[in-house]
């Protein structure tokens, strides 16, 4: 039997683990012409849920257009690549698309051409050199705005880590977008996002021009005893026994962090079949228990050793004296008197230690159930910490 953990790859619905509600909210959204926010922290299973969700949508007769905001250069080439992507699915052909495009599109003066080769459509756009890329974008979307209006299916547009598109879009990115797309009746909107803090302050805050132009979902940690369930259930497929606290160990030691399991439970099981193998001969069932996953654990931090070496270098002093704060204090109450004392860091410079390091995307704050601690984005980089660095 093949592994059957998976990371580092996007994820089937079939393969999610409790992510239903998710998936079944966003996808209504793609079909509705709604809009709708997703936060969640990165390797939260985000990316693996809005394909999902998209998957369902065009199954049902949608069409969408799903983009990463971070793997494109400049905001101009995601205005250019939407744009292309729209007319090949809102146009019948090449020809029709051109004609569509420069009806539509008049300042911006679009040329569209197709690769005979790989049948993937381009759409370069022609604007003055002056033309800031927010408004580019805006023109695009209000563009396929009238494209969607013709089309006699539903339309939607995904745009993940669309954090980036504000942060480069400058101060006045929320007010353009905002004034654009609530004219918008022909297309869904899904806005998803990785900083957690930026995204709910856009959305939450009266003053913030998203706040109340579509409804917001945050993605929190799968449910402990679902994912329990999930991984007893995978090992015992395979033929590994799971002793009483080894799932609940892979969970502490992932910080319940989805990527981060899929990640130790691969290891684990390799670990296990591999020691089963040594021990054919006593017939005895493979078994995972507590200590083997924090073998693994430790086993995977050291692995990176060399990244999380320069990574720790590379942070002030005051910075490292923070992480370690954060790690044996649990994430909690980090700006108290005693805290401040104990670690010998001022409360204003700690709190400044703070903030720097969840801008680096090093640490970053979970809020439930009316608290708020504070959490290492890469668990296995704590997991290092706590073996390397002396106490």
């Amino acid at each position: 039997m093949n592994n059957p953990f998976e990371f580092g790859r996007a994820l089937t619905a079939g393969e999610l683990v409790d992510r239903e509600s998710e998936v079944s909210e966003i996808a209504s959204t793609l079909r509705g012409a709604s809009k709708l926010f997703l936060i969640g922290p990165r390797r939260y299973g985000k990316t693996s849920i809005l394909r999902a969700a998209e998957k369902l949508a065009v199954d049902k007769g949608a069409i969408v257009l799903r983009y990463d905001a971070e793997a494109f250069a400049t905001l101009s080439h995601l205005a250019e690549r939407v744009l292309a992507d729209a007319a090949q699915q809102l146009t019948p052909t090449l020809e029709k698309a051109g004609h569509a495009l420069r009806d539509i599109f008049v300042r911006l003066r679009p040329e569209a051409s197709v690769d005979p080769h790989t049948g993937v459509w381009t759409v370069s756009l022609h604007t003055a050199e002056s033309t800031a890329p927010i408004p580019l974008l805006v023109d695009v979307l209000d563009g396929i705005e009238r494209l969607a209006a013709r089309a006699r299916k539903p339309v939607a547009i995904i745009l993940d880590e669309f954090q980036k598109v504000i942060e480069e879009g400058g101060p006045d990115a929320e007010a353009q977008i905002r004034a654009s797309v609530q004219q918008h009746r022909h297309i869904a909107y899904v806005f998803a996002g990785s900083k957690t803090r930026m995204l709910a302050d856009m959305t939450s805050d009266p003053n913030r021009p998203f706040y109340k132009l579509g409804s917001v979902r945050f993605l929190g940690p799968v449910p402990r005893a679902d994912f329990v369930n999930f991984l007893e259930r995978h090992f015992a497929a395979g033929g590994i026994e799971v002793q009483p606290g080894a799932a609940d160990a892979i969970l502490d030691a992932a910080e319940e962090v989805p990527y981060d399991v899929q990640l130790l439970a691969h290891e684990c099981w390799d670990a296990c079949r591999e020691s089963a193998g040594r021990g054919k001969k006593s017939r005895e069932p493979a078994a995972l228990t507590a200590e083997i996953v924090r073998q693994v654990r430790d086993r995977s931090a050291l692995r990176s050793d060399p990244i999380y070496t320069q990574l720790w270098a590379g942070l002030p002093s005051t910075q490292q004296r923070a992480l370690l704060a954060l790690l044996r204090e649990s994430g909690e109450g980090l700006t108290s008197t005693a805290v401040s004392r104990r670690y010998d860091i001022p409360i204003s410079t700690l709190r400044s230690s703070l903030r720097l390091l969840e801008e680096k995307s090093i640490i970053r704050e979970e809020q439930s159930r009316g608290s708020t601690r504070l959490r290492f984005e890469d668990p296995l980089f704590s997991a290092w910490i706590t073996l390397v660095i002396p106490a």
